[in-house]
């Protein structure tokens, strides 16, 4: 009896089906048309997990942009303190109501640059986000330093007008009036010494001119003498 024997290997060739990876198989049903695979090789993995970590850093940003640019979208009733710097008093006050802020003023602040009563500090500073009904200190400004007008009564005009100037002050009206004293002598200022001005303020000046004619005590009168008191001539005898 004779026994046939058979191979592993599928007939047809003699060659075994080796079918890439990419490539496409047949859908079941017919019909000619094939089905896509997904690669799931290590390379294809890699990439897919390179397009995830892009997508979640995205959309970090973005939710990070948008908490800082609009902060009080996202929290919901708290408000980011706006920024009232340089601006006056009754406009800030009224800029941090409407958002629910409440203004406290603090004592001013001398600045160089900011007007008087336009907002030199504010406490929270600009973007702080706070709740509603939040406190927000504010001081006002006292503008530059003023100047005290310096005693000059008793000088020289010329003198005079060069402290005055020395000290950031400029020279006002001068007025003359008669006076006792030598000429061109400042008697009075206006503002008076030690007042606070601002630099660049006009000081009015009031010096001495000429001594009023007929100042002086008047010259005394002039006695008068008995007529009975005044010495007679002699009388001439006649000769003998």
């Amino acid at each position: 009896m004779r026994v046939r024997r058979h191979s592993g290997r599928p007939s047809g060739g003699g060659h075994a089906d080796r079918t890439p990876p990419d490539t496409p198989h047949k859908a079941s049903g017919g019909g000619g048309r094939y089905a896509h695979v997904p690669d799931l090789s290590p390379g294809g993995r890699r990439w897919l997990l390179d397009f995830a970590i892009l997508v979640a850093v995205f959309g970090i940003g973005y939710l990070g942009t948008s908490v800082w640019m609009s902060p009080a979208s996202i929290i919901g009733a708290d408000h980011a303190v706006p920024r009232v710097l340089e601006l006056t008093g009754g406009e800030a006050q009224r800029r941090l109501a409407a958002l629910g802020f409440r203004a406290k003023f603090d004592e001013s602040r001398e600045d160089l640059s900011i007007p008087r009563g336009s907002i030199v500090w504010q406490d929270p500073p600009p973007g702080v986000v706070l709740p509603e009904n939040s406190v927000v200190w504010l001081a006002p400004s006292a503008g530059v330093p003023q100047v005290p007008v310096p005693d000059v009564v008793g000088l020289a005009r010329p003198q005079a007008e060069k402290i005055i100037v020395a000290a950031g002050l400029k020279i006002g009206d001068v007025d003359t009036i008669a006076a006792d004293p030598e000429p061109n002598v400042v008697v009075a200022t206006r503002p008076s010494a030690g007042q606070g001005r601002d630099p660049g303020s006009p000081i009015e000046l009031v010096v001495s001119g000429r001594p009023v004619v007929g100042s002086g005590p008047p010259p005394p009168a002039p006695r008068s003498v008995p007529l009975a008191a005044r010495p007679q001539p002699a009388q001439r005898q006649p000769p003998p």
